[in-house]
């Protein structure tokens, strides 16, 4: 009877060119002879009668084990080739010797690149992170944002705030006598106390304090 290659043990080959040398064997002589467990050896007998290399002789009283005669002397076995274990790396089967560097399919190179990449992008982004968007001595020459403080210093000295139309950025004079210091020439209009509204020309000037980050009114004639 031919065995299925799949579940012959793959002690078997071995195991035959020993017992062929003998007249009986047992399991305690396969066990003994390569260091195996009982249900092993007595797989192995197994396997062996079905191939009719041996028969069942008999129970041995004095050792309690049953024998086996040996009735095939020469015996052929065929074992398909052994396949080497081999590995998948993104769908190719490696080769044997490959880099051990290749990890998820990249090699040391990449992973290398990738991370003197990641490096420059975080040393970037910490030196932005880092820098002030403006700094405070900016103000000192940005009359556009004087101009908007200056609008609100004169907002408060209308008698109908809710009412003020201020002329545009544009289209007031303006200049810096000093360092921080700003001022406009323009008009707004507002209502008065009747309702009426009325265009009131102003000459404002506004000075920028650094050290408090604050705007100050020093003039104001309308």
């Amino acid at each position: 009877m031919d065995l299925d290659d799949e579940i012959i043990d793959p002690l078997f080959s071995e195991a035959v060119d020993h017992v062929i040398s003998s007249k009986s064997v047992s399991a305690d002589d396969l066990k003994q002879r390569f260091n195996i467990g009982y249900n092993r050896a007595t797989t192995l007998l197994e396997q062996m009668e079905e191939m009719g290399i041996i028969k069942w002789a008999e129970w041995d009283e004095n050792s309690k084990v049953n024998r086996y005669l040996i009735v095939a002397q020469e015996v052929a076995i065929k074992r398909k080739p052994q396949k080497e274990p081999h590995e998948h790396v993104r769908g190719n089967t490696s080769k044997k010797g490959a880099s051990d560097s290749n990890i998820l399919g990249y090699g040391g190179f990449e992973w290398f690149m990738g991370a003197i990449g990641f490096i420059v992008i975080l040393i970037i982004f910490i030196s932005c992170s880092g820098k002030p968007s403006s700094s405070k001595e900016d103000y000192c020459l940005d009359d556009k944002m004087a101009y908007i403080y200056a609008e609100k210093f004169i907002f408060s000295n209308l008698k109908s705030p809710s009412s003020a139309k201020f002329a545009s950025y544009y289209d007031v004079k303006s200049y810096q006598p000093t360092v921080c210091k700003f001022n406009f020439i323009g008009y707004v209009d507002a209502q008065n106390s009747f309702g009426a509204m009325i265009r009131t020309n102003f000459n404002v000037t506004v000075r920028y304090e650094p050290n408090k980050d604050k705007y100050y009114l020093e003039h104001l004639d309308m």
